[in-house]
């Protein structure tokens, strides 16, 4: 007997819980699932309630309503048949409609076809009035808002498509294509030289997409370029917000907090960069450049060493040694890397300079002229290369005056050269002046 109640315990436990669980709590619970856009959950409770009763009509027009919001008209046809069936006088007006709604789906359809695109409009509006959760006529909208290049009333339509139906797929396609051209437009627009073109276009991909990572970058890339900082800033942060590991943004936001005079920013962008990808060797660059400025060369050399076995073919890395041998006095080493620096990047006037300079502490009169030489052809306007130039030339006297003024002349025509030039031209002309 003991075995047979406990045996008979379960069935009467659920059957208690189902009792208390009636076709009208839920229904309530299923409607206020569907509100919260919880509809898998909404579907179950409908369908419960159709198990306790099969002939509780709200739940079929639930399901019908829930259907209809989830596209799938040939469900929602049957469940308000069945509403039908049971409660002909209440529900046979929404039978009627929805039967009407495929006539004017069908009469939009042809519109569109036909390339009257208003006319679609406003068949898909009327379906969209008589049933507010048909999410396909919302969707249906917009693609005539589309073929219209209404861009922004199309993804208006396409985001109620979702607030209706959060797993229509087409909709969430359709703003990505629409948001994709856009940003194209605004890439298109920032290699023209348009830049107010293109940030017109990135903040219109946002207001349809605020979770387009890429356009946050792009403005962020633009306002450096105008000298914002401080906005390219907050525009790659929104950026690293969605797409944390964005390595490409850590080191953009690196050079921007760099610019900025943010050095421990910086350093943390940088090493974000480099955690994330650690074969990308500009961040190692400049996080190298850093340790520089701040004179921590030995710092600057573990990145560095580690930079040139990630990636052997990066001139500027070797440029980077080249300048920490130098700022240690170590001018033999320095001109080992500066010429691999010129190698493998031979228009980078720069290290030709770094290299004549080099050169010219030891002495080094021939190399360092022609070090120098490559400079200047590369950056006519720059001092260091025309200072160098006439260093190399003079050679501490034993090279030829006139030709060695006449580069440093030039060499002073750049601000930023011009007392040193000026020493070195007096320097030349009375000798006696510094003599030890």
């Amino acid at each position: 007997m003991k075995k047979l109640v406990r045996n008979l315990s379960p069935f009467i436990v659920s059957f208690g819980i189902l009792s208390a669980q009636t076709p009208e709590l839920l229904l309530t619970e299923g409607q206020e699932k569907m509100k919260a856009g919880a509809f898998l959950q909404a579907d179950s409770l409908f369908k419960k309630v159709l198990q306790l009763d099969n002939t509780y009509a709200p739940a079929m027009f639930q399901l019908t309503q829930l259907n209809l919001r989830l596209g799938n008209m040939v469900k929602a046809q049957n469940y308000i048949r069945d509403a039908v069936e049971v409660d002909r006088e209440q529900y046979i007006e929404t039978f009627n409609k929805m039967n009407e709604i495929n006539t004017i789906m069908s009469d939009g359809g042809r519109a569109m076809k036909g390339g009257r695109f208003d006319e679609a409009f406003q068949l898909y509006g009327t379906v969209l009035e008589q049933f507010p959760y048909f999410a396909e006529a919302a969707y249906s909208m917009g693609l005539a808002k589309f073929r219209e290049k209404d861009f922004g009333g199309a993804v208006y339509h396409f985001h109620k498509t979702l607030e209706l139906n959060p797993f229509h797929e087409k909709a969430q396609a359709a703003i990505a294509n629409v948001t994709r051209n856009i940003f194209n437009d605004g890439n298109n627009a920032y290699r023209r030289g348009d830049l107010e073109g293109a940030l017109a276009s990135y903040n219109r991909v946002l207001e349809m997409d605020n979770n387009f990572y890429r356009a946050y970058y792009q403005i962020g890339v633009i306002e450096a370029k105008m000298r914002n900082l401080s906005s390219a800033i907050e525009s790659y942060m929104n950026a690293l917000e969605i797409k944390p590991d964005f390595f490409k943004c850590w080191f953009a936001l690196g050079l921007a907090r760099s610019k900025g005079g943010d050095k421990a920013g910086a350093l943390d962008a940088f090493n974000q960069a480099i955690e994330i990808d650690s074969s990308y060797v500009k961040a190692h660059a400049s996080l190298a450049e850093i340790y520089i400025g701040l004179k921590e060369y030995t710092k600057a050399f573990e990145v560095l060493n580690t930079a040139t076995r990630v990636d052997s073919s990066y001139s500027k890395n070797f440029l980077l040694l080249g300048i920490v041998y130098t700022e240690l006095n170590q001018f033999e080493e320095a001109i080992e890397n500066l010429e691999k620096s010129v190698t493998l990047n031979p228009k980078d006037a720069m290290a030709w300079f770094r290299l004549a300079h080099a050169h010219n502490e030891l002495g080094n009169c021939e190399p360092a002229q022609k070090a120098a030489r490559e400079a200047t052809d590369r950056k006519k306007n720059f001092g260091g290369g025309w200072f160098e130039l006439g260093i190399a030339e003079w050679c501490e006297g034993s090279g030829k005056k006139t030709v060695a003024l006449n580069s440093l002349e030039k060499a002073r025509n750049d601000r930023s050269w011009r007392k040193m030039a000026e020493y070195e031209i007096d320097k030349i002309n009375n000798p006696h002046k510094y003599v030890e």
